[in-house]
C-alpha cells in the first residue's frame, strides 16, 4: 500500500513540474510582440510523434517547406514531429498579419502552426520544414483577434533535438486597429526626411523600426522629445513599434523617401 501511495506521490509530483510549453495544454504564453526567445527542445520532451501519411491513405498532403502563407492544408508532418517538441502560444488583441521565424537552424528540423491542440497532427494552418539547415519561415501570416495560434517546433528523430531562435512579428494591424492608432497618434517624417516624428500627448520611451519583411532595422532604446532619426534607412515602407512610459504599444507604418 506504501509503495502505491509513494507512486501516485511521485506521478502527481511529475505532473506538478512538468515543464512549461512540453504540451499544448499548457504552452509557453506570447503576451506581447515583438517575441524573441533561445532555448533548445531538449528542456522540453518528445509528446507528438506523427505518423507520415503516404501509408495512411486519408489523402493528406504532407506540408510543404518554406510556406509563406497561411494554407489551411490538411497533414501529419512526416516523421518531422519525431524528435522533442515545444509549444507555443499567441492569442492577439488585434487582426492582422505576423511573421514567424526560426533563423539559422539545423537541417531536419520543422514548425507547425495551429488553431487548436486538437489539430496537431491533423491540420496546420502553416509549416515550414526542410532536411537542409538554414531559415523556418511562415511570413505574412493572417491572425484574428481573439483567436489563440499555437506554434510548434519540432524535428526528425535525428536530431532527436535542436537549438533554436524563435522569432515573432508583427507586420500589419487592420483598417480599424490602425484608424484607432490614427487617432490616438501621428506619425510624420520632417521634411528633410531624415528624422521620424510623434504627435502625442504622452510621452515615448522607446521604438523599434521593422522592415515589411519583419526584420528589425532600427532600435531606439531612448526616445527623446518624441522624435527618432531615420536617417540611415533606404528609401522603403517601414513599421515603427513605440512604447509608452505605461508599457502600451502602438505600431504605425510609414514610408521613407
Amino acid at each position: 500500500m506504501k509503495k502505491i501511495y509513494y507512486f501516485i506521490l511521485v506521478c502527481a509530483a511529475s505532473i506538478a513540474n512538468a515543464q512549461v510549453g512540453t504540451t499544448c495544454s499548457d504552452p509557453i504564453v506570447i503576451s506581447t510582440l515583438p517575441y524573441t526567445t533561445t532555448d533548445n527542445t531538449a528542456n522540453y520532451a518528445d509528446n507528438y510523434d506523427i505518423l507520415n501519411p503516404s501509408s495512411s491513405g486519408n489523402g493528406s498532403t504532407i506540408c510543404l517547406p518554406a510556406v509563406t502563407s497561411p494554407s489551411n492544408q490538411s497533414i501529419f508532418g512526416g516523421h518531422y514531429m519525431s524528435g522533442n517538441d515545444v509549444i507555443y502560444s499567441y492569442t492577439p488583441v488585434s487582426s492582422g498579419t505576423i511573421r514567424i521565424e526560426l533563423p539559422s537552424v539545423v537541417g531536419w528540423s520543422s514548425m507547425y502552426i495551429y488553431t487548436s491542440c486538437a489539430n496537431i497532427g491533423v491540420t496546420a494552418e502553416a509549416c515550414a520544414m526542410t532536411t537542409s539547415a538554414g531559415n523556418r519561415l511562415i511570413d505574412n501570416f493572417s491572425v484574428t483577434a481573439g483567436q489563440t495560434y499555437y506554434i510548434l517546433i519540432s524535428s526528425w528523430v535525428s536530431p532527436q533535438t535542436i537549438a533554436y531562435t524563435l522569432n515573432v512579428t508583427q507586420l500589419s494591424l487592420d483598417v480599424n486597429d490602425i484608424n484607432n492608432n490614427e487617432k490616438a497618434i501621428g506619425v510624420y517624417l520632417n521634411s528633410a526626411g531624415d528624422e521620424l516624428n510623434f504627435k502625442s500627448d504622452k510621452n515615448i520611451v522607446s521604438a523599434n523600426i521593422y522592415s515589411m519583411e519583419g526584420r528589425k532595422v532600427s532600435v531606439h532604446a531612448n526616445v527623446k522629445n518624441n522624435k527618432i532619426s531615420v536617417r540611415e534607412l533606404p528609401t522603403a515602407k517601414y513599421i515603427v513599434e513605440f512604447y509608452f512610459k505605461n508599457g502600451e504599444v502602438m505600431t504605425r507604418a510609414f514610408f521613407k523617401k
